[in-house]
């Protein structure tokens, strides 16, 4: 009797691993291409090497500055 429930059991859990081991493989990637969207990009000021978020950097003249002092140095 306990070898025909080890065996259902067995039957069972191959049975799941087959079905939903591809869900999850494709939740795991997913979740790792959010992750990659949600991060933020750094970028080096031209002036001073400082790295800070491509969000709160300063364009100028298509250079990445991190402060209105160093944007107007060079």
């Amino acid at each position: 009797m306990l070898l025909k429930i080890a065996l259902f059991a067995v039957i069972i859990f191959l049975i799941y691993m087959f079905f939903f081991k591809n869900s999850r493989k494709e939740d795991i990637q997913k979740s790792a291409s959010k992750k990659v969207l949600e991060g933020e990009t750094m970028v080096e000021c031209q002036t001073c090497s400082t790295f800070i978020s491509h969000k709160e950097a300063i364009i100028k003249d298509g250079l990445f500055y991190c402060s209105k002092e160093c944007a107007r140095l060079p």
